[in-house]
């Protein structure tokens, strides 16, 4: 699983990129972010799965934050 913050000035995006076999690894990450942080997001791929993150760059930055912690897990 990779994780790629890139800050743009007011927004801020966050991509999720892993494979298939993490599948369930990259939903309960994404749904956590989206259960705790007020961001949208675009999902994309089969084989490999992309979560585009994207929102004002203090929620973006708390959502990087809490999918570190998530992945720990």
């Amino acid at each position: 699983m990779k994780f790629e913050y890139q800050d743009q000035g007011s927004i801020a995006t966050l991509t999720i990129t892993s494979t298939a076999f993490e599948f369930r690894r990259h939903n309960r990450v994404v749904d956590a972010v989206l259960l705790r942080a007020n961001v949208t997001m675009r999902r994309s791929g089969f084989f490999f799965l992309t979560t585009v993150i994207k929102g004002k760059t203090p929620a973006v930055m708390r959502a990087y934050k809490l999918a570190i912690r998530e992945i720990e897990r």
